[in-house]
């Protein structure tokens, strides 16, 4: 009970709370995470929290995926769900490996997820959709105010059998053809409060896995397409990530992502911002800070 109090007061940041659960509950936590299979996206939306309307065009290798899911598999069989994001990822010409690699190291225990804004499912062939169902791949569409065509896939979704379900992560106003999305914004100086901004937090599960490293999120993940374009300083440490290959239990990650870090004195959640209006990046500085 006092654990719950403490939550509700914020004052225990995410990752203790899982540490005291799992000592009340004498069980492990689940393991999740999240990567991508590209860096860009056919959307381009304004101030996006993964940086893909900033990013280069970029593929990750399938063979730098399996590498890391089978060092993943050697430290913990119990993953609960991987994630496949981006970017948009039916931008990748070889998707379908994705599935199968995930497959291949983890069981059907394991929900896999792609994550899509949905524009090209229309076009996928029938392989992938075929894929689609005999790996068990949960497809989430995220709703964007954008034309997808969702009675084409609806067939396909019937054919083929496959879970499908809509993310309302971008929420309507009175104006149906209005929709608003969420800000966290920045600060370019680093002058925030790391323990502060980690215990407020309000997106926790965005862990991310990328070329061997596990990150808290995908801000810090991906900022190096923010840095780039913008010509800005933002800096990563070793204390934002935590190499899969340096540590010999799923426990030293566990630990590791229990925070504060670094990098988190760039974010101010206290400032979020729930009224930002959907539209086409113009990619000024000014969408993220």
């Amino acid at each position: 009970m006092k654990i719950i109090k403490l939550i509700f007061k914020g004052v225990l940041p995410y990752g203790i709370v899982r540490i005291l659960q799992k000592r009340k509950n004498k069980k492990k936590p689940p393991f999740f995470f999240e990567f991508h299979v590209v860096e860009h996206c056919n959307l381009n939306c304004k101030g996006c929290s993964h940086f893909s309307c900033l990013a280069d065009e970029e593929y990750l290798d399938k063979n730098v995926f399996e590498r890391d899911c089978q060092r993943l598999s050697v430290l913990s069989k119990e993953i609960s769900q991987i994630t496949i994001n981006g970017g948009e990822p039916l931008l990748h010409p070889e998707i379908i490996s994705f599935f199968d690699i995930a497959r291949k190291y983890f069981s059907k225990k394991t929900v896999l997820r792609l994550t899509t804004n949905g524009i090209l499912l229309p076009k996928q062939t029938d392989e992938f959709w075929k894929a689609c169902a005999n790996y068990d791949v949960h497809i989430d569409i995220s709703n964007y105010p954008v034309n997808v065509e969702n009675d084409k896939i609806a067939v396909f979704v019937k054919k083929y059998g496959v879970n499908i379900a809509y993310n309302y992560n971008v929420k309507s106003t009175d104006d149906p053809k209005e929709k608003l999305m969420y800000k966290i914004p920045m600060d370019l100086d680093g002058r925030q409060n790391i323990v502060d901004s980690y215990s407020k937090c309000p997106h926790p599960g965005c862990i991310t896995l990328r070329n061997g490293k596990i990150y808290r999120c995908c801000t810090i993940a991906h900022i190096k397409f923010f840095n780039k374009h913008f010509g800005s300083n933002l800096q990563i440490t070793e204390g934002d990530w935590i190499d899969i290959f340096k540590v010999n239990t799923i426990d030293e990650i566990h630990k590791f992502l229990s925070g504060p870090f670094p990098f988190c004195r760039y974010c101010k959640p206290l400032e979020k911002r729930n009224d930002v209006k959907w539209a086409v990046t113009k990619r000024a500085i000014e969408e993220w800070v």
